[in-house]
């Protein structure tokens, strides 16, 4: 046991160390060999092979099994994928019926992942506020099982793994990795807004005219680059600049 929790320390420390993605690449190799799996791969669910800025795409799973799991950007009823985006902790894929109803599609597409030589795998979800769901998968060739007593350490080689390949992707592309800052004013109206309410009652509610109210959610807008206020709402939830809890609890 202790060598097993020297080993994920270690790859912790070295990968929120690395500098380049190809060093980070041998390092999860390395890791994904030391405990039972033979391919990992680390992505955001959207279409990496388009080559866009910032997206993580790391790792030696099968070609074919890549570039059949995305099309257009969408995942093509992949119940792995769908399940991430309802749970906070990894899971095996034996355990994906209890996430989420599996429909005949998922199982199609179960059948098609074993005709890509994949037989078990570990997944662990990777939910970043402001940018697209990320997740980092472990796979054994078809035949094998992973050893359910690995999960933890696996799942902390997820955790730090793809913390690094998206700090590295950011850092290779040279992006930001901080999104637009809303003033004070910027927010209370904005959440305002997204409870239903018009410019003149919001104006009621925090002492404004209906004109300023308008003008403070026009310089938000232009802050995240969008027309309507519908997509700045999605904008600022999606980025944890205003939360939900914060428009549907009217007490506040």
């Amino acid at each position: 046991m202790q060598t097993q929790l020297n080993r994920v320390q270690h790859f912790s420390e070295a990968a929120l160390a690395a500098t380049s993605l190809d060093e980070l690449d041998l390092m999860m190799r390395e890791a994904t060999s030391d405990f039972g799996a033979d391919y990992y791969l680390m992505i955001h669910h959207t279409n990496y092979f388009e080559g866009r800025r910032g997206l993580v795409n790391l790792g030696n799973y099968p070609l074919e099994f890549r570039q059949a799991s995305l099309q257009d950007g969408r995942a093509l009823h992949d119940p792995v994928m769908e399940a991430c985006e309802k749970s906070l902790t990894g899971f095996f894929w034996s355990d994906v019926a209890s996430i989420i109803p599996l429909t005949a599609r998922h199982r199609e597409r179960g059948r098609k992942v074993s005709e890509f030589g994949l037989g078990d795998g570990f997944v662990v979800p990777a939910h970043i506020p402001g940018e697209h769901l990320g997740s980092c998968h472990f796979a054994v060739e078809k035949g094998k099982l992973l050893v359910r007593e690995y999960s933890a350490a696996l799942h902390t080689i997820a955790t730090f793994g793809f913390e690094a390949a998206r700090r590295l992707s950011r850092q290779r592309d040279e992006i930001l990795m901080n999104p637009p800052l809303l003033t004070e004013r910027q927010r209370e109206c904005l959440i305002l807004s997204a409870r239903g309410k018009s410019d003149p009652t919001i104006g009621q509610l925090l002492g404004l005219s209906p004109k300023t109210v308008n003008s403070y959610l026009e310089a938000a807008k232009r802050r995240y680059g969008v027309a309507t206020r519908a997509q700045l709402i999605a904008s600022a939830l999606y980025c944890s600049a205003i939360s939900f809890q914060e428009i549907v609890d009217v007490r506040r």
